[in-house]
């Protein structure tokens, strides 16, 4: 029986939660039975949630815009080419009436992708189903970096590893070791309407870095969801400090498990082929 789960989504910005959409659905693992959408212009976000299920084919669940500002007040970060690739796009259609922070709060598991606002308000909710939380976020070296999904809201993701839901959260220091080159974007956009998409999506991301490689953070921890082996685990619990700084201590049975090591060359590989089964 596939695992059901809501995925949690700042699409649009960098490409890797276009690749962890596709990952997802590349993957019989797992049932998507919804998306919301976080921070900054959420409609024009699930508006591409909409566009990348249509062009592959593939039911999502309902897709709700969720919450645009961070609770923290920090000013939204919005490169501009959010959506550029995707002409017509008020031409999809998105649940932009439903509530978000039900259909996370009614949901077993969660993959959050993007800053923890609607996930703080789901964990605050009385009763709240929400079991297992899997997350992109944080960086857990003494290096003083302050990850992009933490940053932009600490006040939500300090909510969020308070709460004592169970985490399992993959950081930066383990992301920035993996590469997606040109070589596996050539095996992508050799592939029908949605490998020309994403090929397109990664070619406008690599020029507005400037590199010809994406490190791809998010379909990182779709897969720590769906092949766990290939990665290595410690038990404890996550502390957000103000600055956005987190913290990790090991601690038997506590809430949060981090990983810890993981292969490069074959987590990006299976990355990839993960993208193009959802293609297939």
């Amino acid at each position: 029986m596939p695992t059901s789960l809501i995925l949690d989504t700042d699409i649009g910005t960098d490409i890797d939660d276009v690749l962890a959409l596709t990952a997802i659905l590349g993957s019989p693992e797992l049932h998507l039975a919804g998306v919301t959408t976080v921070y900054g212009d959420v409609l024009l976000r699930a508006r591409m949630v909409a566009r990348l299920a249509r062009v592959a084919g593939r039911s999502v669940g309902p897709v709700v815009p969720g919450r645009g500002e961070p609770r923290s007040g920090r000013d939204i970060f919005w490169a501009g080419h959010e959506g550029a690739l995707m002409p017509d796009l008020e031409q999809e259609e998105v649940d932009a009436d439903g509530d978000p922070i039900a259909l996370l709060a009614g949901s077993s598991t969660v993959l959050a992708i993007g800053p923890l606002t609607n996930l703080a308000e789901a964990v605050e909710l009385s009763g709240h189903r929400i079991g297992q939380v899997f997350l992109m976020g944080g960086d857990f070296t003494s290096s003083g970096k302050v990850e992009h999904n933490i940053k932009c809201d600490v006040a939500a993701a300090e909510v969020v590893f308070g709460s004592g839901v169970p985490a399992t959260v993959i950081g930066l220091e383990q992301t920035t070791r993996l590469r997606l080159d040109a070589l596996m974007l050539a095996e992508l956009e050799g592939a029908g309407a949605l490998g020309e998409l994403l090929g397109g999506e990664i070619r406008q991301y690599w020029a507005y870095r400037e590199r010809d490689f994406n490190e791809p953070h998010d379909p990182a921890a779709v897969l720590m969801m769906v092949e766990p082996s290939l990665f290595s685990f410690a038990t404890g619990r996550i502390v957000v400090e103000e600055d956005g700084l987190t913290r990790f201590g090991v601690e038997d049975g506590g809430p949060h498990r981090i990983v810890t090591d993981l292969d490069p060359v074959r987590v990006a590989r299976r990355i990839v082929d993960r993208m193009l089964a959802a293609i297939d």
